[in-house]
């Protein structure tokens, strides 16, 4: 009867555990869970930042009358797109390829539509 008792003790333990590992467990999913909602909310709320500044540069960024910071970042944002559109130039070149106007795909020399965006391919010179 001793061992039985013992058993029965044992075993009642190991489910007293086994319920404290899974309601941890638990515990562990669900902040985790939340932090994910968390990472997911920030990355659309920077998404959003980011298309308000973009609303934003495209209202100033041919307006004199900005405070100095900001007319400051309109010009480094203008420089930085003429590199960018400059290495989008020299890399379309050594592909053989064009860059698209619209979205900034490469397309091929002859297409007269692009295969991303679907816009009509025109480009200066043409």
């Amino acid at each position: 009867m001793a061992f039985k008792d013992s058993f029965d003790s044992a075993v009642n333990k190991a489910k007293e555990v086994l319920d404290v590992a899974c309601k941890k467990t638990g515990e562990v999913v669900n902040i985790q869970k939340l932090k994910i909602d968390a990472s997911t909310l920030e990355s659309k709320r920077e998404e959003d930042f980011a298309a308000l500044g973009k609303i934003y540069f495209d209202s100033i960024k041919n307006s004199e009358d900005v405070d100095e910071n900001v007319a400051g970042l309109v010009a480094d944002i203008k420089e930085k797109t003429e590199q960018i559109n400059k290495l989008r130039d020299e890399i379309s070149a050594s592909k053989n390829k064009r860059v698209c106007p619209s979205c900034g795909a490469f397309v091929e020399k002859n297409s007269v539509y692009c295969s991303v965006c679907g816009a009509k391919i025109t480009f200066d010179g043409e």
